[in-house]
């Protein structure tokens, strides 16, 4: 089965458009090939940042490599590596991790990407977790492609429905909702802003 980033990336350079993307250990040879050749490599461009936010003390040191690296085929268009060393503490415990990156875009400045990355983050922690761990969008077996499809927009739907009905979409806002349809119907019906 071949890969999706591949061509995911291919069609977003086809569009003139850029992409910033994690490489993940799922993609093994170029996970490896990354991690090696910046291991190696000094980078051309880096920058630190602190963040004293919840409950947590984190560094975060972003390096930029020019792709020289010997990545395997069918990879387009990566022309910057991206490490990115997180370490500190959270609720008292150490913790260092290593992340990688690819971009399309010619970048050379780590301050942009840090706050690139730091943004898909956000988008990660606002959407993609709410959709994986309260509605448990990753745990539902549907075999067919409309339905998975169609039961992702009816989850996005309801989540920015009760969002401009000015509700966080939290445990207890579902459990508020729960069986009780008149009153989730409400919040479907149209409330011009005056």
């Amino acid at each position: 089965m071949p890969l999706i980033p591949k061509k995911t990336f291919a069609l977003i350079r086809s569009i003139n458009c850029h992409f910033l993307s994690q490489v993940k250990r799922n993609t093994a040879y170029l996970y490896d090939a990354i991690r090696l050749f910046t291991a190696l490599t000094k980078p051309f461009a880096t920058c630190q940042t602190l963040d004293t936010s919840a409950g947590r003390v984190e560094h975060r040191r972003i390096e930029l490599f020019i792709n020289d690296a010997p990545l395997p085929k069918g990879w387009p268009d990566i022309q910057r590596l991206i490490r990115v060393t997180r370490w500190g503490t959270r609720q008292g415990k150490y913790y260092e991790k290593i992340s990688l990156y690819v971009t399309s875009n010619p970048i050379n400045c780590p301050n942009k990407i840090a706050k690139m990355i730091r943004q898909h983050w956000h988008i990660e922690n606002g959407l993609h977790w709410i959709k994986d761990v309260l509605l448990r969008e990753d745990s539902i077996t549907i075999n067919q492609h409309n339905s998975a499809t169609n039961i992702g927009m009816l989850n996005s739907l309801i989540l920015n429905v009760l969002r401009m009905a000015g509700l966080k979409p939290n445990k207890d806002t579902f459990a508020r909702f729960a069986n009780k349809v008149n009153e989730l119907i409400k919040l479907f019906q149209y409330n011009p802003i005056k």
